[in-house]
C-alpha cells in the first residue's frame, strides 16, 4: 500500500501554465447576444409566483398565465455587474477556503447524489445509505485533490428529508465547504441554511464565511425548475453561494450545434443569476454547463464525447465573459461503462486536462463515480486521483532558471557519468514519482507490480479507520441532529417534496 499517515485536511487546486482559449471574442459576443435575445424575445419559464412578482417589479415583462419572463438587455446587464467574480467557498479553516477568481486554480470536488453504491466490503451493488455519505465525506476531507464535497450518494434509507441527512453527514465527516444540488424546494432550503449556521455560529457568521452553497439545475430548454427557484431565492436572501447549472442535450434539449447550446444554456443560467441579484445584490453566483450527446444509434444519453467537452471548455470563456465564476466539465462519473476500463481512463483525463488548461474555477472532479453519476465505487477515487495527479503536472509545464538547467551539474558529471551520486538528485526525484497506486511492488515475484485495485482498496480501506477529520463540538452535533429531526416530521416539507414530483 501506498504510505499514508494521518494529517490535517488541505486542499489544492490545479494551476496551469499551458491556457486553451477555444472561442474569440468576436464568438463570445456572438454567443453572448445570443442568449440576451432569447432572454428579452423568447423568454424563460420561471414557475414560481414569488419569482414572477420579483421579476415585474424589477421591470420585466412577466405573462403570470404562462410564466414566462422576459428580461430587456439593459436590466440583464444591470444585475449581472452586482455579481462577484471573486469570492470564497469557505471551510471550517481559511486554510480549506476554496478561492474562486482569486488563486487562478481549479477546485476539483465530489460530486453525486449517486443512488447507488458498490458495496466497499462485499463488491455487491446496493442502493446507497446515510453512511455510505459519512464514509465518502470522510474520504474527501483525507484527499488534498478535493477541494469541496457534495453528499457523493444519496440517503435512500431517511425519506423526504434524505437531503438535509446528507448534509448532516457531510458536516459530521467533513471540514471543507459543502455544497448541495439535491435542496429542490423552500422549505427544504430553509432547514439547511439553519444547519449551516449552526455550523458557522450564527447566521451572520455564515454570510461572513459561506460554509455552504447550493447548485440548482435548469430545465432545458428555457424553463427553471419550481421547487429549485424557490430554494435559490431563500440562499439569496441569507447572502450565500449559488450556482445554476444547464445541461443541454445536443439535438434533444438544445440545439445540434455547440454555439446554439451554449446561447440557450447561457440564457438560462444567466436569468437565474438576474433574480438573485435582483433579490439580494451582490450574491455570490457560479453557473455551469453540462453538455452531452444523444447516440443516434441507440438513443443513450452520452457525457463524454468530445464535442460536448470542447462545448464545455468554450462556456469558460463566456461565464469569465459575463464576470462570473464556472463550474466546467463532467466525465470523472460521466462515463456510461461500468469497469475500470480504457475508456474511463481516457475520458477523464483529456477532459480534465482540457478543464485545468481553460481555466475553470471548479469542476466535478474525482468522485468515484461510474454509469452517468448513477453508481459509486469507493475505490476508484483513488483512479481519480492518479488522472489529477498527472494533470497537474503536464499543465504546469517545466521551470527553466539557472538551478534547473543545471550547467554546474552537467559539467561536474562530463562524459558517462551518473547522476544518481548527487544529492539534488535524490531531492528532486520524489516530486518526479509521486506516490501511485499504479506502480507498487509486488509481494511475489511473478509480478512486476501490485495489482492497483487492491491497492487503492487498501488505501480507502485505511483512510476509513485511521482518518480523524475535526469533529465538531457537541452542541453543534446535538443541534443539527434536532433540526434534522424536526425536518423528518415536518408535513409541510413532506406535501412540498410530494408536490414537487
Amino acid at each position: 500500500m501506498i504510505k499514508l499517515e494521518e494529517k490535517k485536511a488541505s486542499i489544492k487546486p490545479i494551476k496551469s501554465k499551458l491556457k486553451v482559449e477555444v472561442l474569440n471574442k468576436q464568438e463570445i459576443d456572438g454567443i453572448n447576444q445570443g442568449a440576451r435575445s432569447v432572454m428579452q424575445d423568447i423568454g424563460i419559464i420561471f414557475p414560481s409566483k414569488k419569482a414572477l412578482n420579483i421579476f415585474a417589479e424589477a421591470g420585466a415583462e412577466v405573462d403570470f398565465e404562462t410564466e414566462v419572463v422576459k428580461l430587456p438587455a439593459d436590466l440583464v446587464e444591470k444585475h449581472l455587474k452586482k455579481a462577484p467574480r471573486a469570492y470564497d467557498l469557505c471551510g471550517r479553516r481559511p486554510e480549506l477556503d476554496a478561492k474562486l477568481g482569486q488563486d487562478k486554480g481549479t477546485h476539483y470536488f465530489t460530486s453525486g447524489e449517486a443512488p447507488k453504491i458498490v458495496d466497499f466490503e462485499t463488491g455487491e451493488r446496493r442502493l446507497s445509505v446515510k453512511a455510505d455519505i459519512a464514509n465518502m465525506a470522510k474520504v474527501a476531507n483525507y484527499l488534498d485533490i478535493v477541494s469541496l464535497i457534495w453528499p457523493t450518494v444519496s440517503a435512500s434509507d431517511k425519506g423526504v428529508a434524505a437531503p438535509l441527512h446528507g448534509l448532516e453527514a457531510c458536516f459530521n465527516n467533513n471540514e471543507k465547504h459543502i455544497q448541495t444540488e439535491s435542496v429542490m424546494d423552500e422549505v427544504s432550503a430553509k432547514y439547511a441554511i439553519e444547519m449551516a449556521s449552526v455550523v458557522a455560529g450564527s447566521l451572520e457568521a455564515l454570510k461572513e464565511r459561506p460554509l455552504h452553497s447550493i447548485l440548482l439545475c435548469c430545465i432545458q430548454p428555457l424553463a427553471q425548475d419550481r421547487g429549485g427557484i424557490e430554494s435559490a431565492m431563500v440562499y439569496a436572501e441569507a447572502g450565500l453561494p449559488i450556482g445554476f447549472m444547464s445541461m443541454p442535450t445536443l439535438g434533444l434539449t438544445g440545439p445540434p450545434y455547440s454555439a446554439g447550446s451554449l446561447v440557450t444554456a447561457f440564457a438560462e443560467v444567466l436569468s437565474g443569476v438576474v433574480l438573485t441579484q435582483i433579490i439580494n445584490p451582490g450574491t455570490p453566483n457560479f453557473v455551469s454547463i453540462i453538455p452531452s450527446l444523444l447516440n443516434p444509434r441507440t438513443g443513450a444519453y452520452f457525457m463524454g464525447s468530445s464535442p460536448a467537452q470542447i462545448t464545455s471548455a468554450s462556456a469558460v470563456q463566456i461565464a469569465h465573459s459575463n464576470g462570473l465564476p464556472i463550474t466546467a466539465c463532467m466525465s470523472f462519473g460521466g462515463s456510461q461503462w461500468k469497469l475500470n476500463n480504457w475508456q474511463i481512463g481516457i475520458e477523464n483525463s483529456w477532459v480534465h486536462l482540457l478543464t485545468v488548461m481553460s481555466g475553470a474555477d471548479m469542476s466535478f472532479g474525482p468522485s468515484g463515480m461510474y454509469e452517468a453519476v448513477s453508481l459509486l465505487d469507493m475505490q476508484r477515487i483513488m483512479f481519480d486521483r492518479e488522472i489529477v495527479q498527472a494533470i497537474d503536472i503536464i499543465s504546469d509545464g517545466i521551470e527553466v532558471n539557472e538551478q534547473t538547467l543545471a550547467l554546474d551539474m552537467i559539467k561536474k558529471i562530463g562524459h558517462h557519468g551518473m547522476y544518481l551520486s548527487q544529492k539534488e538528485t535524490a531531492k528532486q526525484t520524489r516530486k518526479l514519482w509521486p506516490p501511485s497506486i499504479l506502480f507498487e511492488p509486488p509481494t511475489n515475484s511473478e509480478e512486476r507490480y501490485r495489482n492497483p485495485v487492491d491497492v487503492a482498496h487498501e488505501t480507502i480501506e485505511w483512510i476509513l479507520k485511521n482518518h480523524k477529520p475535526q469533529p465538531l463540538s457537541d452542541d453543534v452535533r446535538k443541534e443539527l441532529r434536532k433540526i434534522v429531526d424536526t425536518a423528518d416530521e415536518d408535513e409541510t416539507l413532506k406535501k412540498e417534496v410530494q408536490g414537487a414530483k
